[in-house]
C-alpha cells in the first residue's frame, strides 16, 4: 500500500534539503522559496492516507435471470458500497466475468468517487452459454486524494455468484400419430377425457358415469357423453453434435451444439412430463452398446430412460467448444434410423444445417414416409467472409427443406425457444 509512498517521501524530503542548502550557499531567494514546494507536497500526502479498501467497500451482486437457456441475455448489476466514515475519492473496481460469457452491452468495470456511506451501481449484458459459470472475486483499487498512494483488494459480492444456461419449453408442436397412452395431444376424437366434446347415442358397453341422465330426465333418451380425448405421442429427437455443427458466431457465444443439446433435453423433459414418450439419437459421438453406429435412447418414459438420455445428452455436450473433436463417429446411415425407429415415431431434428448431410437425412427420413421436423438454430455471423459464405448457403439448405415440404423453424438465439415452438405450432401443416 505504501511502496511509491515511501519513495516519494524521501525524494520530496531529499529535494527540499537540496534545493534550500544550494539557495543558502549562493544567496539566491528563489531557491530557497522552491524548496518549501517539496515540504508541502509531503505534507499533504501525509495527511491524505488512504482508506483500506478491502475494508471499508462492499460489493452486491444480482444476476438476472440467473438460470437461462443458451443465447439468452442476462443482466447483471453491481452494486458498490463505501462502509466507511470518508470519502473514496478515486475507487477503480472490475467484476469478475466468468471468461467463457461474452459482455454484450455496458461495461463491468467503473471508475468512481463515493462520498462515506455512499454506493452506486454497475450495470452490463452477458450472453449465456451451456453449463454453469462462476462469477471471480471483484477487483478494486483506490487512490488517495493525491494520487501517492493505492491500495488494491479482491472482493467477494454478496448475492448472485453463478449463472446458468437452462430452458424454460411448456409446449411442442406435435402430429397426430398417437399412442394408446393418455397424454399430451388432444384429438379430435371423442372418449375418456377432460374437455367437453360431444354427446352421442348410447351404445351397450358405454359407462354409467358418462350416461346424460339429465336429458334422460326430460326425453327419456339415452345418450352418452364425450369428452376429448389426450393420446400420448412418441417421438424421437435427432441432435446433430458432429464436428461440423460446433460453430459458434463468435468465441465466447454458444455453440449450436450446446443450443441443440439443451432444447433436446428441455423438449425430452417437457413431453415426459405429460406422459409422452420420447427417446434421443445423436450424430456424431460413438454409441455406448457396440449395436451399430448409431448412439441413441429408443423412446420410453420411465426413469431408466431419463437417466440414459441425460447420460447421452451430457456426452454431446462434451463437443461444445468451437471446433472440438471429441468421441467423433462417422454420420450414420439414414436407413439405420429409419429401421431403429418405429413407423409412428414423430421425428425431430436439431442441427445448425452447417453441411449437407442432415439434408439428405431428413429427405431420406420424410421418403420413408416419416413425419419430420426441424429446428435449426441461426449461429452463423457475417461479421467475415467465410462467416457470410457459410450463412449462404445454410439459408440454400433451408430453402431445399421448405421446397421439398419439410416443415423448418428456424431459432435465433437470441429469441427464447419457446417462441421458435410457437412458430413451430403456427407453421405446422399436420392437422391438429
Amino acid at each position: 500500500m505504501t511502496i511509491s509512498r515511501a519513495l516519494r517521501f524521501r525524494v520530496g524530503i531529499g529535494a527540499a534539503f537540496v534545493l534550500a542548502g544550494v539557495g543558502v550557499w549562493s544567496a539566491t531567494p528563489v531557491l530557497v522559496v522552491a524548496a518549501i514546494a517539496p515540504l508541502v507536497f509531503v505534507a499533504y500526502s501525509a495527511l491524505t492516507s488512504v482508506t483500506p479498501v478491502g475494508e471499508h467497500v462492499s460489493v452486491d451482486r444480482s444476476v438476472t435471470p440467473a438460470q437461462t437457456y443458451p443465447g439468452d441475455t442476462v443482466s447483471v448489476t453491481l452494486t458498490v458500497e463505501n462502509t466507511s466514515d470518508r470519502p473514496l475519492v478515486d475507487l477503480r473496481v472490475v467484476d469478475g466475468v466468468p471468461s467463457e460469457l461474452a459482455v454484450i452491452e455496458g461495461s463491468p468495470r467503473a471508475a468512481v468517487s463515493l462520498s462515506a456511506g455512499e454506493s452506486t451501481t454497475i450495470e452490463y449484458t452477458l450472453r449465456a452459454r451451456y453449463g454453469e459459470f462462476d462469477f471471480a472475486a471483484v477487483r478494486s483499487q483506490t487512490r488517495s486524494l493525491a494520487g501517492t498512494t493505492v491500495d488494491t483488494a479482491e472482493l467477494e459480492a454478496d448475492g448472485n455468484g453463478r449463472v446458468a444456461a437452462s430452458l424454460d419449453t411448456e409446449t411442442y408442436p406435435v402430429s397426430e400419430q398417437t399412442t394408446g397412452m393418455a397424454g399430451l395431444l388432444t384429438t379430435d376424437r371423442g372418449g375418456e377425457g377432460l374437455e367437453f366434446f360431444g354427446i352421442r347415442t348410447y351404445q351397450p358397453g358405454d359407462p354409467i358415469n358418462r350416461i346424460n341422465w339429465r336429458q334422460y330426465a326430460r326425453e327419456r333418451e339415452l345418450t352418452t357423453v364425450d369428452y376429448r380425448q389426450q393420446n400420448a405421442v412418441e417421438v424421437m429427437l435427432v441432435v446433430d453434435a458432429r464436428e461440423p455443427a460446433g460453430v459458434a458466431a463468435e468465441a465466447t457465444a454458444p455453440t449450436a451444439t450446446e443450443l441443440c443439446v439443451y432444447a433436446a433435453n428441455e423438449l425430452a423433459s417437457a413431453l415426459m412430463a405429460d406422459r409422452n414418450r420420447v427417446g434421443v439419437a445423436v450424430l456424431g459421438i460413438e454409441p455406448v452398446s457396440g449395436d451399430g453406429s448409431l448412439a441413441w435412447v429408443p423412446p420410453g418414459n420411465d426413469s431408466y430412460v431419463r437417466t440414459q438420455l441425460r447420460a447421452l445428452l451430457d456426452a454431446a455436450a462434451e463437443t461444445v467448444e468451437p471446433g472440438a473433436v471429441g468421441t467423433a463417429s462417422e454420420p450414420i446411415e439414414p436407413i439405420e434410423l429409419i429401421e431403429r425407429v418405429p413407423p409412428r415415431t414423430q421425428l425431430v431434428v436439431l442441427s445448425p444445417l452447417a453441411d449437407q448431410y442432415p439434408i439428405e437425412l431428413v429427405r431420406q427420413l420424410r421418403s420413408a414416409g416419416r413425419y419430420v421436423q426441424v429446428y435449426t438454430p441461426d449461429v452463423f455471423s457475417s461479421g467475415s467472409i467465410g462467416g457470410t459464405v457459410a450463412q449462404t448457403k445454410r439459408a440454400h439448405r433451408l430453402l431445399a427443406l421448405r421446397g421439398s415440404g419439410i416443415e423448418t423453424v428456424e431459432w435465433d438465439p437470441d429469441e427464447p425457444l419457446e417462441a421458435a415452438l410457437t412458430r413451430g405450432v403456427q407453421q405446422s401443416t399436420v392437422p391438429r
